[in-house]
């Protein structure tokens, strides 16, 4: 599903435009986001029967850009507003103690770019001499830097279960396998999941393979095989 690139990508431009000092505009951006990040269904879905401009939140403007987000990955308006402000602000905001503010105060005033620039800073105890920050903020900033770092590429249990169901829902309407299972970390129900395993049964090992591969979701083949295949998703699962 792109669900969560197309609230995130809506989520940072609701971000960006705070900071560009932009009014009303990150409200209604931000509302779009919410609603796309809670649906059930996949977001290209509701695209491809142009019910997307019905969803709460997202009026004209804003689901042109959701088509755009889910026809091609990206959003022409995401980049420009990147290019104003030339820092990872979705990554650095994940960091507990870095809201959208703080990210361009780091940035305007040490550099900071990334959360390795983020880290190097905190290390070196740089940030708690900026105005406004403090030791406090530094030693918050330190904390998120761990905790981000142990679930950087993770996902939670919830998105995984809805993710993988999604997975399975469409292979199985292929009608070329016999039992599809989830295996692996979320089988196991662990809190945040790092990549989906699913195990399946079918008589065509090689139609079966293509189906997988050929999931609308796949972004990228890593493996192509009659007993494992992997891919990446757009979501970059």
């Amino acid at each position: 599903m792109k669900n969560e690139l197309v609230a995130r990508i809506l989520f940072e431009i609701a971000d960006l435009l705070v900071l560009d000092g932009v009014s009303f505009k990150p409200q209604a951006y931000r509302r779009a986001a919410e609603t796309v990040a809670s649906l059930h269904e996949p977001i290209e879905d509701l695209v491809a029967d142009s019910r997307h401009a019905a969803l709460p939140g997202v009026g004209g403007a804003i689901a042109k850009k959701i088509v755009e987000i889910v026809e091609t990955g990206h959003l022409a308006y995401h980049d420009e507003l990147k290019r104003k402000l030339p820092i990872d602000l979705y990554a650095l905001t994940r960091v507990d103690g870095v809201g959208p503010k703080t990210a361009r105060l780091l940035y305007e005033t040490l550099g900071v770019r990334s959360l390795a620039d983020l880290e190097r800073a905190a290390r070196n105890g740089e940030i708690r001499a900026v105005k406004g920050l403090g030791e406090k903020t530094e030693t918050k900033i330190l904390r998120g830097l761990d905790e981000a770092r142990h679930v950087d590429g993770r996902i939670l249990l919830g998105g995984a279960c809805s993710l993988a169901q999604t997975l399975i829902d469409r292979l199985e309407a292929t009608g070329v396998f016999e039992r599809i299972a989830v295996a692996g970390s979320l089988r196991r129900g662990r809190e945040t999941i790092g990549d989906l395993d699913l195990l399946a049964i079918a008589a065509d090992p090689t139609t079966a393979s293509d189906a997988f591969v050929g999931l609308p979701d796949v972004a990228e083949i890593l493996a192509h095989g009659t007993k494992k295949s992997s891919v990446r998703l757009s979501d970059g699962v």
